[in-house]
């Protein structure tokens, strides 16, 4: 796979899922910058209450 279309790819499989989560502002933001703010959206949701998630 071309080098391009595979960050491509990555760069908007990024914002669907960002969008999914109800994110849109992904105007003029890098890959990077994307995908650590779905790192942090996704942390959020972090039951910490439940058992299995207690170790931390």
């Amino acid at each position: 796979m071309n080098e391009t279309i595979q960050q491509d790819y990555k760069h908007y499989y990024i914002i669907e899922k960002l969008t999914e989560h109800g994110y849109t502002d992904i105007e003029g933001k890098t890959y990077e910058e994307l995908k650590r703010k779905l790192a942090a959206i996704r942390a959020m949701e972090v039951d910490v209450t439940a058992d299995a998630n207690r170790w931390f």
